[in-house]
């Protein structure tokens, strides 16, 4: 209710009550930017005029009929000295006393930005900050902590409060523990005065921190522009209406802008890692909105990419990577060798944060002899069975392990048959100090002479333990598909719709249809075509399931079979509670467009339709499978139900699957046609690969 009483009330005060104000940012003990204009605004009485002073500046600005005013100083050099900085109206003076002129950075995210350097909870705040935030004294870095509001509208009309760095601050308003020592990294350096706001909040998406503007000139998010916040939990597009698109760029950040500062720091994306296709466009609406309503088009955005977790953050990584080549105003830290996979909230926060000050220094303060970035594949070839890498930002290589071995750990190499296997990085060691020979990396896998892709920290543990010798910056997530165009593939039709118009579909009638999503729960989505209670009596059943590529191409699959239950209810997703088909189904047919999946009459399929989690065990008498993989040959548990979910047709002569949809209860899900050939469980469960596809669309028939 807090949130929702800032959202309405404090967005209108400015319009209501016209006595001189300054805008939020200028308070006591501030920090203004130095080196470009420093707009100042605020509100008054319509017309009223308002003089600013500040630094022997002196400027003038008439109240518009809303009542607004604003001025720009002129660009100002670095100042320790506390000065004023006053608003003079017809009747009433404001004072700004205590303010500084030097570097003004913002710090924004979710959870990893928003842990404190110290609070009251010993498993949320840096693993140091018990002993700096008693330590720390920097009278000239000023930080301000904003309150967790969202808002409809901007919301304005409330103040910041700054505060310095010291022991007494830190204990009365915990403050980002990233954006403490980049700042404290930053004044080191450059010994000025260094402001910093810090508006973050756990558990956030990118969505609510971006900008109408931002989300407005991107065609790709045309459906999140169009949204309209609200304040109605039944009408929200999200459960929490704090994650609604805007609303916290409205409650937490509008009302700094146009605040002049260098740029902004950001720790974000475990909360959209199911949507790591829309990302990179997500990023780019982020930082074009921002730059756009700070009139800062040279505004800086370096940011962190996720540290190694328990999930699988590979695709979104990627999508960080990608954002990161296509703007030129940002820049990523790397930190897979940072991470904690017992715990999401990793407490050394101080690397994270030197690895952001590292493109700070270099970019925007003169220091050339620095190298901030993290080495990036810039070319590679296939030679004899190895993969030949060449990257920037790296001459030479050293390995760090705990036990010094020269094990490279994270390297996986796929052959024609699509399974990923684990490879090896096969540079000697050149001194026996961990440093390796060679400037190009040579990466090969036994047993795959003919490699058709690589990929680096997609699996457990996802920790990188390998480093650029001259930076020290460890080597960062990447792929490379060597594959031909259409691998995979049979000739004839790859778009929607192609898999309705099979021959083997001849007589059947539609009775369920559903875009699948990527990451929410099947039951908060739903059917967009349900005729199951027409569907009178019926003695087949089909599946058509269609998977559209990034590149606009479809991958699809039909199985058809003897119906397993009469009641046409109960054919769609599993995810109703006490729901448990696992049984052979007679006269499997079916038909692909993938090659890897057999075609035509297959005799006995078997499904596994679980509302429920399920083991690895086998559960079916006569069939065989794997008790150490998830496959065609799994068992049901009672409980939870409903829980991670499955739904699965498999040709049991080949003890293959046909298609699998898992994890529909909620989480990124796993989908797949065919055998699974890029992770261990050959049904896809655990693949969390649902949001590599722009859309999933099932259809159920009967005949």
């Amino acid at each position: 209710m807090k949130g929702k009483f800032w959202g309405i009330a404090i967005a209108c005060s400015p319009l209501t009550a016209l006595a001189l104000e300054l805008a939020t940012p200028f308070a006591d003990n501030m920090v203004l930017q130095r080196d470009m204009p420093v707009p100042v605004w605020g509100t008054a009485e319509p017309g009223e005029t308002v003089t600013v002073s500040f630094a022997g500046q002196t400027k003038t600005a008439t109240a518009d009929a809303k009542g607004a005013w604003r001025v720009d100083l002129a660009a100002m050099d670095a100042s320790r000295e506390n000065r004023v900085l006053t608003a003079q109206g017809a009747t009433e003076t404001k004072r700004v006393a205590n303010v500084l002129v030097g570097e003004v950075w913002f710090a924004s995210g979710q959870s990893n930005m928003e842990c404190p350097i110290w609070d009251k909870n010993p498993r949320y705040r840096d693993g140091n900050g018990g002993i700096l935030t008693q330590m720390t004294r920097r009278p000239f870095i000023r930080y301000a902590k904003t309150a967790h509001r969202w808002s409809v509208r901007p919301a304005v009309g409330w103040k910041a409060h700054w505060r310095d760095y010291s022991p007494a601050s830190f204990r009365e308003a915990p403050f980002s523990a990233v954006a403490f020592y980049y700042a404290l990294e930053l004044y080191g350096a450059l010994e000025v005065p260094v402001g910093i706001i810090d508006s973050s909040w756990g558990g956030t998406r990118i969505e609510p921190w971006t900008p109408p503007s931002g989300l407005a000139a991107r065609a790709a998010l045309a459906d999140i522009a169009h949204y309209t916040p609200t304040e109605d939990p039944a009408a929200s597009c999200n459960k929490s209406l704090h994650q609604q698109p805007t609303v916290l760029w409205n409650g937490m950040v509008a009302a700094y802008a146009p605040f002049a500062m260098r740029g902004m720091i950001w720790y974000q994306g475990c909360s959209n890692a199911g949507e790591a296709h829309s990302y990179c466009e997500k990023m780019h609406a982020l930082y074009d909105g921002w730059a756009k309503e700070f009139e800062n088009p040279a505004l800086r955005l370096y940011f962190v990419q996720l540290a190694p977790y328990k999930s699988n953050y590979f695709q979104i990584r990627l999508a960080q990577a990608k954002f990161a080549a296509e703007e030129k105003n940002a820049a990523m830290a790397v930190i897979c060798d940072a991470g904690n996979m017992h715990d999401i909230h990793p407490n050394n926060k101080e690397i994270v944060a030197k690895r952001l000050a590292l493109h700070a220094l270099r970019r925007d303060y003169g220091c050339a002899d620095i190298i901030d970035d993290s080495p990036v594949l810039k070319d590679w070839r296939v030679e004899d069975g190895k993969f030949i890498l060449s990257f920037a930002h790296a001459t030479s290589w050293y390995v760090y392990n705990a036990d010094f071995s020269m094990d490279v750990p994270g390297f996986e190499v796929a052959g024609p048959g699509g399974k990923f296997v684990p490879a090896k990085v096969l540079n000697g060691n050149a001194d026996k100090r961990g440093t390796l020979a060679g400037r190009e990396l040579v990466v090969a896998a036994d047993g795959v002479a003919k490699p058709c892709r690589l990929r680096y920290l997609a699996s457990a543990p996802y920790t990188g333990a390998l480093y650029a010798f001259d930076s020290g910056l460890p080597l960062g997530t990447f792929e490379i598909d060597a594959r031909e165009a259409g691998f995979d593939r049979r000739e004839g039709g790859a778009a929607f719709g192609d898999a309705l118009a099979v021959p083997e579909l001849a007589g059947y009638r539609r009775i369920l249809a559903a875009e699948l999503p990527a990451a929410r729960a099947f039951k908060d989505v739903g059917y967009s075509f349900d005729r199951t209670a027409d569907a009178g009596t019926f003695s087949r059943v089909a599946y058509a399931l269609e998977l559209e590529r990034i590149d606009g191409t479809v991958d699809w699959v039909v199985a058809a079979m003897d119906a397993f239950t009469p009641d046409a209810s109960k054919l769609g997703v599993p995810c109703a509670k006490g729901t448990c088909f696992q049984q052979a189904v007679a006269q499997l047919v079916v038909r692909s467009n993938i090659a890897s999946v057999a075609e035509g009459a297959r005799g006995d399929g078997i499904i596994e339709f679980f509302s429920t989690n399920y083991s690895k065990r086998g559960r079916l008498d006569g069939f065989s499978g794997d008790d150490n993989t998830y496959d065609f040959n799994d068992t049901p548990n009672a409980s939870p139900d409903p829980g991670y979910g499955s739904m699965q047709v498999h040709d049991a002569g080949r003890g293959a699957t046909v298609f699998a949809y898992n994890r529909f209860n909620g989480g990124v899900a796993d989908i797949g046609i065919g055998p699974n050939p890029d992770g261990e469980n050959p049904d896809w469960t655990f693949m969390g690969n649902a949001d590599l596809y722009k859309s999933r669309r099932l259809t159920v028939l009967v005949k």
